[in-house]
């Protein structure tokens, strides 16, 4: 049996794998708030009900870089010590960054959990995979024989790069509110990219109804209530998502210019499935192909949304399986 792992700030995902060949089969799925347990042994055992079987091997995938063995979490109470839980297990136990957990979930996601915004052509090359759901996530998938290696990035936090007149005035409002360096996660994320959005539209004048801003508030995460007021039809709103999907493509778009993904583009993270409307609407795509002379070689990239919410835990799975005895 494999064990599948998804922490995040305020919650951790689990995941039981039978494993037979390449085959994964979920048995039991089970998610925790990170204060609901003093270690994440306990966790594991809570998963199991008490007592944790014999274990072919557990993969962890974590938010943020992940170096050697060990890991602290930010705002959480406990840390990750692999080799602590491994002793404890007596099962191999592997650390991976969430976007190197969720890359390699790409090779095994049906077609049912995977929505087109362009068709292109696939070819053999890399694949690149950009996630905006708290931060801004980016990967690479390389091919290896059959196989994918999936090396992580911390390409979110690259300089943004603004291209019209609106995307350089909010790139001026940014440097002044940070001081300086404005990245793609400032602008490009569901936490603070959406309240910078915001912020700046609200000062260079667009009409905001009062329901809007009672719902904001001075929260810095306002994704879901920008999100329901598009839904209700107001402005501002709806041209935030339009403008952040062009933006988003436009990231991904560079990501797939430097790493040629010819092999595809894959779009993962919390809010893809929330703003599908937008994101397939031509605005991410015209941001995606907005560079210049090499537009061809763009257009023949697929563009994939993934809508499997359990994605991170089956690449994780894979992983594991792969990499235990």
């Amino acid at each position: 049996m494999i064990l599948a792992i998804d922490i995040g700030g305020t919650k951790v995902a689990m995941g039981s794998y039978d494993c037979q060949g390449d085959q994964l089969r979920e048995t039991h799925l089970s998610r925790h708030h990170t204060e609901a347990a003093a270690s994440l042994l306990h966790m594991i055992e809570a998963h199991f009900g008490g007592r944790i079987p014999p274990l072919r091997g557990i993969a962890i995938g974590v938010a943020g870089p992940v170096h050697g063995r060990y890991v602290s979490l930010t705002n959480v109470a406990w840390s990750i010590d692999a080799d602590a839980i491994a002793a404890a297990v007596k099962a191999p136990v592997h650390l991976l960054n969430d976007l190197q957990a969720l890359g390699y979930a790409v090779p095994h996601l049906p077609d049912t959990h995977l929505i087109t915004i362009q068709q292109g052509e696939p070819g053999p090359g890399p694949r690149v995979l950009i996630a905006a759901g708290t931060g801004l996530g980016e990967a690479v998938l390389v091919p290896q024989g059959p196989r994918y290696t999936v090396l992580p990035s911390e390409g979110g936090h690259a300089t943004f790069a603004p291209v019209t007149q609106r995307d350089l005035e909010l790139a001026r409002f940014l440097q002044q509110r940070y001081q300086g360096h404005v990245s793609w996660e400032r602008v490009v994320s569901g936490q603070c990219g959406f309240r910078n959005m915001f912020d700046y539209m609200r000062e260079r004048g667009d009409p905001v109804s009062p329901a809007l801003l009672d719902a904001v508030g001075d929260r810095l995460d306002i994704g879901a209530a920008i999100i329901s007021a598009a839904d209700r039809g107001e402005s501002i709103a709806q041209n935030l998502l339009k403008w952040f999907a062009e933006l988003y493509g436009a990231e991904a778009g560079n990501m797939a210019l430097k790493l040629l993904a010819t092999g595809g583009v894959y779009i993962g993270g919390g809010i893809a499935p929330r703003i599908l409307p937008y994101l397939s609407g031509g605005d991410f795509v015209a941001g995606f192909r907005a560079k210049g002379r090499f537009l061809e070689i763009l257009d023949a990239m697929p563009i994939k949304v993934i809508t499997e919410a359990h994605a991170p835990l089956l690449g994780a799975a894979h992983f594991a399986a792969s990499n235990s005895p």
